[in-house]
């Protein structure tokens, strides 16, 4: 049997409230060429009872249960191993894709062989109703991917969650979702390294559904310290590993860092802390020409004199 041209994984854990949903909008697809791979968490509802039911009905629907709960980085990463589509389609078991989802995506990464990751227009629901629009993107089609890149750190998770992006299987050569990061900069990360080694491309029509609740994993991505705190560690990390997240220079990698703190300033972290590091950024940025020479002089000039005395 040929392999499928798109894996669609959803992770789950006790989601029998919504997984139907969520597997309807799979199998409703106007591209028919796809597995849909699910990973259950151990679930302790009827999680699992539903998707056997579906699992029974499509041979697509291929349900995996954990032996024990691995958390949700680690579950993400498990529907990963099973893929055997040419591209990756990620859905939340919360979240919809809408009909032409996998079609229009599908055409962008087959006419684009330098895009590594594809994501475009979103909607909430059962909550705000509001669109995410190219406002919130760095621009719309086509966009390098070290400009893209760059704009992740300034404008933050543009590309949306993993229900809004779908990425190439080839690609998972620069590694899987990275388990340090705990306050959803998995997908993140993964981004970031994404764009290391291609293009994004931002398709301007409402592609997928975020639903949004309190246990949904689009509101568990809300903006505050922590999550700003851990991007800056992000940072940090990317700008010692360029060979894994791509070449910034010493400019643009201070600018990110004082971008950043800045955030974190506003979001009320520690910040006396946070203005001191900000300051010596400023220094650093705008005074090094001048007070690396003063420096170096005087050390010089204490160097002579210890040299004198001693002689």
């Amino acid at each position: 049997m040929a392999e499928p041209r798109v894996s669609v994984c959803i992770p789950c854990y006790n989601r029998q409230d919504y997984i139907s949903e969520a597997i309807e909008s799979v199998l409703a697809q106007t591209y028919p060429d796809f597995e849909l791979i699910i990973t259950d968490n151990c679930s302790t509802d009827r999680t699992v009872e539903i998707v056997k039911q579906y699992a029974a009905k499509d041979s697509r629907v291929r349900l995996y249960i954990n032996d024990k709960n691995l958390g949700a980085i680690s579950n993400f990463n498990r529907g990963l191993f099973y893929c055997r589509g040419e591209y990756v389609k990620f859905l939340c078991s919360d979240d919809l894709l809408c009909p032409r989802c996998l079609e229009v995506f599908v055409d962008v990464m087959t006419k684009n062989p330098d895009v590594s990751l594809v994501t475009s227009f979103t909607k909430a629901f059962a909550g705000d109703e509001s669109v995410r629009d190219e406002k919130f993107f760095p621009s719309i089609g086509l966009i390098n991917g070290n400009e893209a890149q760059k704009s992740l750190f300034f404008q933050g998770n543009w590309p949306g969650s993993p229900s809004s992006t779908m990425f190439r299987r080839k690609d998972l050569y620069i590694g899987l979702f990275n388990l340090m990061w705990k306050y959803w900069l998995g997908d993140f990360d993964m981004w970031i390294r994404l764009l290391g080694i291609g293009d994004a491309y931002v398709v301007p029509e409402i592609l997928s559904k975020l639903r949004i609740h309190n246990k949904s994993e689009s509101a568990m991505h809300s903006i505050d310290f922590r999550l700003t705190k851990e991007r800056l560690q992000l940072a940090n990390v990317a700008f010692e590993f360029p060979h894994i997240y791509g070449n910034l220079t010493k400019r643009e990698k201070i600018n990110i860092r004082y971008h950043l703190l800045k955030r974190l300033v506003r979001e009320g972290y520690d910040q006396k802390g946070v203005s001191q590091k900000i300051n010596m950024l400023k220094i650093g940025f705008s005074y090094s020409k001048i007070i690396f020479p003063l420096l170096l002089l005087k050390n010089l000039h204490r160097l002579f004199r210890r040299d004198k005395r001693s002689n």
